[in-house]
């Protein structure tokens, strides 16, 4: 979807994907955010100019301001870093279910892009209103609604969560965010390991 784009993503990323949708010089006919998808978005061999003016577009489209400055978010503690990967690998939350991981196995199944990339192609902001209800920015996707609930001032996951959360008091959406932005493959590669004994205790 389109609507939304210029809230969606960052200009920076936007100006690099329209002058090369392929986001390879050496493999130009694949789909650059989507890499398991067959069809992509065809190279329009844009000005400089007038990809500066399509992004400006979608900016304006969606009410950001401009020039956009990307807000530096807090690093995570080695609590937080701990409760995320809790989160992240929850039998209740099919992150890594749908989203593609570099693995060719498990990506021929995916529906959504790899998490690696969203520093680099999302605002956090944005993120985070995803998150709560993507049923309202994307009607029809498949990623869940539901999944957190308002506590006071604060987002928490619906879900059971272990006893190390009773402690943490801030918000779950800012830290899964928070988590997202700050992901490495090493990372990564470390949760696609933990997946598969927490769904097998699920299906037990």
């Amino acid at each position: 979807r389109l609507v939304g784009e210029g809230a969606r993503v960052d200009p920076g990323w936007l100006l690099r994907f329209l002058s090369n949708p392929a986001m390879s010089a050496a493999d130009t006919d694949r789909n650059g955010a989507r890499p398991y998808l067959k069809a992509r978005m065809p190279t329009f061999f844009f000005s400089d100019g007038e990809l500066r003016k399509l992004v400006r577009f979608f900016e304006a489209m969606a009410s950001q301001a401009q020039p956009y400055i990307q807000a530096r978010l807090e690093p995570l503690t080695e609590q937080e870093l701990t409760l995320a990967r809790q989160l992240f690998t929850h039998p209740a939350a099919p992150c890594l279910k749908r989203h593609a991981t570099g693995d060719p196995a498990h990506d021929r199944n995916a529906t959504a892009p790899n998490f690696l990339l969203a520093r680099e192609r999302l605002k956090p902001g944005w993120t985070s209103r995803w998150m709560v209800d993507p049923s309202l920015i994307s009607p029809g996707t498949s990623m869940p609604s539901g999944l957190f609930r308002r506590e006071g001032t604060r987002w928490v996951f619906s879900g059971p969560t272990p006893p190390a959360f009773a402690n943490y008091p801030r918000d779950h959406v800012d830290l899964l965010t928070r988590y997202m932005f700050q992901l490495t493959p090493e990372e990564q590669r470390r949760l696609t390991g933990t997946r598969k004994p927490l769904l097998a205790s699920r299906l037990q």
